[in-house]
């Protein structure tokens, strides 16, 4: 009998050992960035291990999947570890970025707000459950763009990036090519190559092309090509490249890391392509890549994590002159945000392509636009739908001079992982007549006017998202404020109100800030500091029928509605 239990109990530490052995070396891949090799050791940890372990290697999965952007396996895997008892805020923060994804805005704001109760510092979870609630209102919107699956170019695997390139366009893949191929661990797909394919005129609205074939040899290597860019002249190319390194930490832990993305430079002499060389710009700290040149191909943006950035990845740009490249410069806070700006394209105009998804938008990466504004950028303004999704929607590219184009998206009912998908521009829907003129709302400098106790609504005060600075489009209307307070001898209380999306204390706090932001515009402007005051009502007062506590859903325009801000005269200075 004591022979028995012994050897029982040598069987369940050899058990116990061996579902160890699967989590240990499951770790020492994650460490490699090997996913796909992972996800196999842990799924056989989580079906024959004990509690604890099961728990280890289902917030394990539910990492890999993630970093494979995987999310609606990686949302499962994050709600098995909630349901085990996980309440680490970071769980909840990654279920609600999945279930953003995945289009379930309504569980996603719940996810947002329980980890800002758990995490409320930085003010994230508020934001990001404000912008569940844009998504379900910009769902309303008429969509400007017809959109078709490129059937023809894409495979189960990833095919993405589309470029124009005279009468044919390149593309990245990561489809297997040839028996036997190298696979990245990443993914378990083959390394991306570069394919091209031609543009077929057909009789339909939307482009199609013929069969795929690999690129030129000279813009594949061995590891991972694409996407890249041409001039207008076809005789330059900037390549998107990384190099495979000799030891990836397998015998040295102290040399992990991810490989770092590269931009090759190539022209063509003669009718033959040089060999690519590494551009000036890359670097053994950072990554340099998703290159994109202006029309004039003076400019190339290109995407970076470089140290002094906005957040995960920006877009920078650089400047040609006599064939000697400018210093790197980012592109500023209005384009890039504390998440990931990538895929940028100019078109003929000089407007500004990218994907985003620091930016409000419907979930993963969001395809935006800005235009030129001096030196600067306007605000972008989101797509909308159907080139946008809670997936991910990237590489936006016209064809030259035309209204049509391609972008790329993992979004569900495509071929595979990401998928090219065509588009073109809807022309715009006649608009009705103008109604006649209406008085502005700011009172004319006339004492009758100006009573104690009554409140003007002052006009086009608008902010971007979750920001209460002084926007130029709003100084027009604060200057009329400005010559009334100059003529007539009033004090005045500046009233700030909010939307009803977002939390009581979120929204108090974010209406004071801005109250506050034009009183400090006021006094710079030479106003005397004791005849102002400052409040923010947050959404205490809202003014039309949108009530998020009793799910209304409304536009955009009418939320913005209540996104205004008010002086009240407070008294007559004698």
């Amino acid at each position: 009998m004591m022979r028995k239990t012994a050897l029982l109990a040598i069987l369940s530490l050899l058990f116990i050992q061996g579902i160890l052995g699967q989590i240990r070396p499951a770790r020492q891949e994650m460490l490699l960035y090997n996913y796909s090799h992972a996800i196999i050791l842990l799924e056989k940890a989580f079906s024959k291990g004990d509690p604890a372990t099961r728990l280890e290697a289902a917030q394990l999965l539910a990492e890999c999947y993630r970093r494979q952007n995987n999310m609606a396996k990686a949302r499962d895997w994050y709600e098995e570890v909630i349901d085990k008892g996980s309440n680490d805020s970071m769980n909840w923060y990654y279920l609600a970025c999945c279930q953003r994804y995945c289009g379930a805005y309504a569980s996603a704001k719940i996810a947002f707000l329980k980890y800002d109760s758990l995490a409320p510092a930085g003010g994230k979870g508020k934001i990001n459950a404000a912008f569940c609630d844009s998504a379900l209102a910009w769902q309303k919107r008429k969509p400007g763009f017809a959109i078709r699956n490129a059937e023809e170019l894409n495979t189960p695997q990833s095919d993405f990036a589309a470029v124009f390139a005279g009468g044919t366009i390149f593309f990245a893949s990561d489809r297997t090519s040839s028996k036997g191929e190298q696979v990245y661990g990443w993914t378990g797909n083959a390394y991306l190559k570069l394919y091209t394919a031609d543009i077929l005129k057909g009789d339909s609205s939307i482009t199609r092309f013929g069969k795929p074939a690999e690129g030129p040899r000279v813009f594949n290597q061995s590891f991972h090509d694409g996407p890249l860019c041409f001039n207008r002249a076809m005789d330059e190319v900037f390549i998107n490249r990384t190099i495979e390194l000799n030891d990836r930490g397998r015998h040295d832990t102290a040399l992990v890391h991810t490989h770092l993305i590269k931009i090759f430079h190539a022209v063509k002499h003669e009718g033959k392509w040089n060999k690519p060389e590494p551009f000036f710009l890359n670097n053994g700290n950072y990554s340099v890549g998703h290159p994109a040149l202006s029309p004039d191909g003076n400019t190339l943006y290109f995407v970076s994590d470089n140290e002094g950035g906005c957040g995960g990845t920006d877009i920078w740009s650089c400047t040609r002159n006599a064939n000697r490249w400018s210093e790197p410069v980012n592109l500023g806070k209005t384009i890039n945000t504390p998440g990931n700006e990538m895929f940028p394209f100019v078109d003929l105009n000089g407007d500004l392509y990218f994907a985003s998804d620091g930016h409000p938008g419907f979930g993963g990466l969001d395809i935006f636009v800005a235009k030129k504004s001096g030196s600067g950028w306007e605000a972008p303004v989101n797509l909308g739908q159907p080139v946008n999704s809670p997936s991910d929607d990237f590489a936006f590219a016209f064809m030259p001079g035309q209204s049509q184009g391609t972008f790329s998206s993992n979004r569900p009912g495509g071929l595979g992982n990401d998928d090219i998908y065509c588009f073109v521009v809807k022309p715009p829907e006649p608009k009705p007549a103008p109604p006649p003129p209406v008085a502005a709302e700011l009172p004319k400098p006339v004492p009758p006017c100006l009573a104690v106790g009554k409140t003007y609504r002052i006009e086009n005060i608008y902010y971007d998202f979750d920001k209460w600075n002084i926007r130029k489009d709003a100084e027009h209307s604060l200057d009329s404020l400005i010559s009334i307070l100059k003529e007539y001898p009033v004090s005045v209380e500046i009233g700030s109100h909010t939307d009803c999306r977002g939390s009581v204390e979120y929204n108090e706090t974010l209406s004071q800030k801005r109250a506050e932001s034009v009183v400090n515009y006021l006094i710079k402007q030479g106003i005397d500091p004791s005849r102002l005051t400052a409040r923010g009502y947050g959404k205490s007062r809202l003014i039309n029928h949108c009530n998020c506590d009793a799910n209304v859903i409304c536009t955009e325009a009418e939320h913005q509605a209540n996104r205004r801000t008010e002086f009240t005269i407070t008294g007559i200075i004698n």
